[in-house]
């Protein structure tokens, strides 16, 4: 009954000592932060900081660190590659080992004891081509996440870029906006020196000065369209802040002309959907071959080895191989139905190929006639930015020497502003078209 006792207790602090290591294992909790909040990343690990101005490229990097999509693709990527290794783990033997104690309390005054050993290695291989067919799917399945993570790196590319010149358009709108203001602070000045004089109606000075107060409710809201345009973009880099992103001028104008049919050829052979769509294909091809598997026998092979023994001595050991093989007789046309199925499968992955490369044909093509609109639509913006400030500088003489009244100028400074936005939103236009083309390509 000491025996008992002894492996009770034994037992009992084992427990005990497992408990303990869950009590007071802690789980660590960053520390709150002081101040200003901290910029977070999908991680929820702080991330660089973004106090300075951003470049694109600075942009275009925190959002393929830090993007849930791009999080979530990479970990697509490395699930696949997991279960390709699950496929080629069929080829592999296992083994074991394992030790065992009893204690036998009997009738007799003499209590006693056994114990054993054992150690084993198996292999068992069933159906070998399917074994090895299975490995080339999931292989393909790797290539079609990694394939996949690309396609959201390019979109993620694209909607960066986009965002990134709605908030530099942001931007220089404020910049218009103050400069637009400061024309009508100077205009309501004067114009009420010259009600002063007697030179100018009071009306003049009230329309100056609702015009004053109108540029200064345009400049708020544009104030406030930048950190809309600062928040989404933020959003898109996958972090949080409450601060509001400064970015650098960075728009090219400098884009390499390329035919439409140029345009097309790289789109076919960069863009990871339409490489998917090719694996799709080799896929639905093997599940052909695997299903036309069931007219053929099954092939099993297995092999094991084993070593036992009382105590700690392996004296008694087995070993064994055998090779077995199933011919198919009748299976009440499951085989014949699952060919069937797998082909019309495969003929609708053709289909939706050509639906696919119908439908890039289509996007590249809006994206590169987009661009042309935007590249063209330039220089006559230019065009109308300067014609619109001669004009206005030519109302403001006209105003000064009492020859035009308070609504001609008015008119000319209200088309200088616009013809300014309208030569921004071009620009920036541009620069978001030639995102959209390159995602179309396939291409950063």
């Amino acid at each position: 009954m000491s025996k008992i006792k002894y492996l009770f207790c034994f037992v009992v602090s084992i427990c005990a000592l497992n408990v303990q290591g869950e009590i007071i294992t802690p789980q660590e909790v960053p520390p709150s932060p002081v101040g200003e909040p901290i910029p977070l990343g999908t991680d929820g690990k702080p991330i660089v900081d973004i106090s300075r101005k951003l470049s694109l490229e600075d942009c275009i990097n925190l959002a393929l660190a830090n993007s849930p999509s791009a999080v979530a693709a990479q970990l697509a990527l490395q699930n696949a590659h997991v279960n390709l290794n699950l496929s080629k783990s069929q080829f592999l033997p296992t083994a074991s080992a394992g030790f065992s104690s009893q204690y036998n309390m009997g009738a007799s005054v003499h209590d006693y004891g056994a114990s054993g050993t054992s150690a084993s290695a198996n292999l068992t291989l069933s159906g070998l081509t399917d074994l090895a067919r299975n490995v080339r799917m999931k292989q393909i399945e790797v290539e079609q996440a990694e394939l996949k993570l690309q396609s959201v790196k390019n979109d993620l590319v694209r909607t960066v870029r986009k965002k990134y010149y709605a908030l530099l358009a942001a931007q220089r709108t404020v910049d218009i906006r103050i400069q637009s203001r400061e024309v009508y602070e100077d205009q309501y000045k004067r114009t009420s020196e010259y009600y002063r004089l007697g030179l100018r109606p009071k009306v003049d000075v009230t329309t100056a000065e609702v015009n004053l107060n109108n540029e200064s409710l345009r400049l708020i809201r544009a104030k406030n369209a930048i950190k809309t345009a600062s928040a989404s973009l933020a959003n898109t880099l996958g972090i949080t802040t409450p601060v509001t992103l400064q970015v650098e001028e960075d728009v090219s104008f400098d884009q390499p002309k390329l035919t439409l049919d140029e345009v097309v050829k790289i789109a076919y052979e960069n863009r990871p959907d339409v490489q998917s769509s090719a694996l799709d294909l080799r896929l639905g091809n093997l599940k052909v071959s695997q299903a036309k598997a069931g007219y053929l026998p099954t092939l099993s092979l297995s092999a094991g080895y084993t070593k036992s023994g009382d105590s700690l001595y392996l004296d008694s050991e087995n070993a064994r191989v055998g090779v077995g093989i199933e011919i198919p007789i009748f299976n009440a046309f499951k085989t014949y139905n699952s060919v069937k199925q797998a082909n019309i499968a495969l003929e609708n992955t053709r289909n939706n190929s050509r639906s696919l490369l119908n439908n890039v044909f289509l996007e590249v093509q809006n994206a590169y006639i987009a661009l042309d609109e935007a590249q063209e639509s330039i220089p006559l913006a230019e065009l109308n930015a300067q014609k619109a400030k001669e004009n206005m500088e030519l109302a403001r003489g006209r105003y000064n020497e009492g020859i035009g009244d308070m609504i001609e100028l008015k008119d000319a400074e209200v088309a200088y502003t616009d013809a300014q936005i309208s030569l921004l939103t071009a620009r920036y236009d541009y620069g978001a078209a030639v995102a959209d083309l390159k995602q179309a390509m396939g291409t950063y």
